[in-house]
């Protein structure tokens, strides 16, 4: 038996075999795993060296690398959020979306399980 995906589905509108969707899948929920391992990295060495933290150069290396995600949600964000709060929220954005990823992944493999 062959299971299709809802007519609501967004899965349904990319072509992509279903091999191909786990595979896919499976990449961007371990991006977004790593980055967000970066920031708990980041915040660790900030704290350990807090006076200093902006002179260390691994601090510097964990800010370099969650550098483009912090650029995006602070594109996104509005105004009034403070430059130093945007890696909070980037974080917490990445958090939700990781948990999402789990149940898609659920769903894309158990699909049994969300009816």
């Amino acid at each position: 038996m062959t299971w299709k995906y809802p007519r609501s589905c967004i899965l349904r509108r990319i072509q992509l075999p279903r091999e191909g969707m786990e595979a896919f899948l499976a990449v961007v929920h371990n991006m977004v795993m790593l980055v967000g391992i970066f920031y708990i990295a980041q915040l660790l060495v900030g704290v350990f060296n807090w006076p200093a933290r902006e002179t260390n150069a691994v601090y510097r290396m964990f800010r370099f690398l969650t550098s483009p995600v912090t650029s995006v949600v602070r594109a996104i964000t509005p105004e009034r959020v403070a430059d130093r709060h945007v890696p909070i929220v980037a974080f917490g954005l990445l958090f939700w979306l990781y948990l999402m990823l789990i149940a898609l992944r659920l769903y894309e493999k158990r699909p049994e399980l969300f009816q």
